[in-house]
């Protein structure tokens, strides 16, 4: 596996409950805000049947159930899947890996997927897998953050690693931002097989009440992010954790105890 050790960190970190817990808490509320264009874009109602890949801890998998589809979750987070059953309990879900789906082919009439590409190690063959599981015509439907250079969100992050700390430190890894970079995105679902791709840009943000808790996300509700960070000196995340919060403190005061910071996001939906 080309990416073999971020693989290994993701699904460590995603095992934990406290991690799982704190993304539910701090990361959630900014990805629940992609739902509804994931909900609207495959056209969820009553009898379709939907995956939910890379599930979490269910919150897109309620917004369809609550549509009137049949839902079923995967993941590979037993932590994530066990808070899901809890929410969703009208949905199936199921602990299994992206790239190799327990899934007959044509079973699907959409898949969704909410920011849960920056999690896989191999993001081509989990595309050739959703293509093989949809049924002719059927839609996918997938979203990822957009790339630093327009995400004030990720400007924050990484000008503070690259200012205080070194940035060459996490496990290398697959693009983060596959579905925000258009012409990438457009090559890579053609050669799993997809047509008629589409792009929505999305506007999203954090809601605070203290500029810490900005840093809190990064550090508790991530893994990818928290390795990079956590493989810094102590010197250095403190520095970085100081940076990080003067710069949401000074730039994205919203006025009555709250700041936001914006956090773009971007749709992309094919046919098969």
């Amino acid at each position: 596996m080309q990416f073999k050790d971020f693989a290994i960190a993701e699904e460590t970190g995603w095992s934990e409950d406290s991690r799982a817990d704190a993304y539910i808490d701090l990361f959630a509320p900014v990805s629940d805000q992609l739902i509804p264009h994931l909900t609207s874009a495959v056209k969820v109602a009553p009898g379709k049947v939907v995956l939910d890949l890379c599930c979490g801890h269910g919150n897109a998998a309620a917004a369809l159930s609550d549509a009137g589809a049949t839902v079923i979750g995967l993941d590979f987070s037993a932590a994530m899947l066990a808070r899901a059953r809890q929410r969703v309990p009208s949905a199936s879900f199921v602990e299994g890996d992206a790239s190799h789906l327990p899934f007959e082919d044509d079973h699907f009439d959409a898949v969704v997927c909410n920011v849960g590409f920056g999690h896989l190690p191999d993001p081509d063959a989990v595309l050739s897998e959703i293509a093989r599981v949809l049924r002719r015509g059927g839609m996918a439907a997938m979203t990822s953050w957009r790339e630093p250079e327009v995400s004030p969100t990720f400007q924050i992050v990484f000008s503070a690693v690259k200012a205080h700390g070194d940035p060459s430190l996490a496990p290398p890894a697959p693009d983060f931002h596959l579905f925000s970079r258009r012409s990438l995105a457009k090559e890579a679902l053609k050669a799993a097989g997809f047509s008629s791709p589409e792009f929505t840009d999305i506007d999203a943000e954090f809601h605070f009440a203290d500029p810490g808790d900005f840093v809190d996300v990064f550090e508790h509700a991530t893994v990818r992010a928290a390795m990079l960070i956590g493989a810094q000196t102590p010197a250095a995340r403190a520095a970085i954790r100081d940076a990080m919060m003067a710069k949401v403190a000074s730039d994205y005061n919203a006025g009555n105890g709250q700041w936001r910071v914006p956090f773009p996001a971007t749709m992309a939906t094919a046919v098969i």
